[in-house]
């Protein structure tokens, strides 16, 4: 099996550093183990850069995600392809008066938040994530990218090695992409997994936020029709969702937001976020890497696909 770019991981990351590469007319072979965990499928999706506090190169970095998000998905509703999305801006909540002074809150709530004295408006929004995710996949279908189901083992200059469903495989590349999220400590990458928690919950239509809302330790944001009530945040391994994560998302927005205390279960979600050094680079000849993204996978993944493209010599 030969192509002329292999993507090791189909996140949010790899799914658009294919997108991205396929469109400049290089063939890529798309690789996903299918974990369960992937970050990605629990994601929120939030765009906030100023909120999350990043600054420096990462800010600026984040910076070109807000620029490039709609473009993106006006280039995929071209192709029939629509994905949720908003892009209003986020909100934070002041529940102090150092905080009111320290964000420089001026604004009256625009959603009831209990404790909310005053809030600030900062430029972002939030994309689904597996929305996103499925329209880009299709996409890398209809320009006839294979994606395959294969957990790989090794990784060395043109070649990767590991097993799928019909056992073992092997396949070449000049340029090889490891966006593997979590699992990159397998590869030698400084990377461990921070496990994310998250709601959704369904309500009356004043009970969904117009825009992604920070508030104390916790946020909301719109999901299908619903609201997105996020996150904890747990080291180590440990799948699914406890008691213990369960009954502080469930306290968080009983006593936080009034609007959700009649809201309806929907689904609860869980990942591994990618904690550890943020690093998009060379690792060896021919193969790159771009992992430790954290909880802003979504909101770097352009900045991320330009590098690497950049780092692999393919033309912008």
């Amino acid at each position: 099996m030969r192509a002329e770019a292999i993507v090791v991981g189909a996140g949010i990351i790899g799914a658009l550093a294919a997108y991205e590469l396929r469109k400049r007319g290089l063939s890529v072979l798309l690789l996903d183990a299918g974990k369960e965990g992937a970050a990605t499928l629990a994601s929120a999706g939030m765009l906030a850069p100023y909120p999350e506090g990043l600054s420096a190169e990462v800010l600026q970095a984040a910076l070109l995600g807000l620029e490039y998000y709609p473009v993106l998905l006006e280039d995929l509703r071209g192709g029939g392809l629509e994905v949720e999305a908003g892009f209003s801006g986020t909100q934070v909540v002041a529940l102090t008066q150092g905080e009111e002074e320290a964000w420089e809150a001026r604004e009256p709530l625009s959603y009831p938040v209990r404790g909310g004295r005053k809030v600030r408006t900062f430029p972002g929004g939030y994309v689904h994530p597996r929305r996103l995710r499925e329209a880009l996949l299709e996409a890398l279908a209809s320009m006839d990218t294979p994606l395959l189901q294969a957990e790989v083992e090794r990784v060395e200059p043109g070649r990767v090695q590991g097993r799928g469903r019909e056992g073992a495989f092997s396949a070449q590349a000049r340029r090889i992409l490891l966006a593997v999220g979590a699992w990159a400590g397998r590869f030698g990458l400084r990377v461990r997994p921070l496990k994310g928690e998250a709601l959704v919950l369904v309500g009356p239509p004043e009970a969904q936020p117009s825009q992604p809302l920070f508030a104390g330790e916790g946020y909301l944001l719109p999901r299908e029709g619903g609201v997105y009530v996020g996150a904890t945040s747990r080291e180590g391994w440990a799948p699914g969702v406890d008691l213990l994560g369960l009954r502080w998302l469930a306290d968080y927005a009983h006593e936080r937001f009034p609007q959700l205390e009649g809201a309806r279960f929907r689904e609860v979600l869980w990942g591994y976020r990618p904690a550890g050094e943020l690093f998009v680079g060379q690792v060896a000849e021919g193969v790159w890497a771009a992992v430790g993204h954290g909880r802003n996978g979504v909101l770097l993944a352009p900045w991320t696909t330009k590098r690497i493209l950049e780092l692999m010599g393919v033309e912008p």
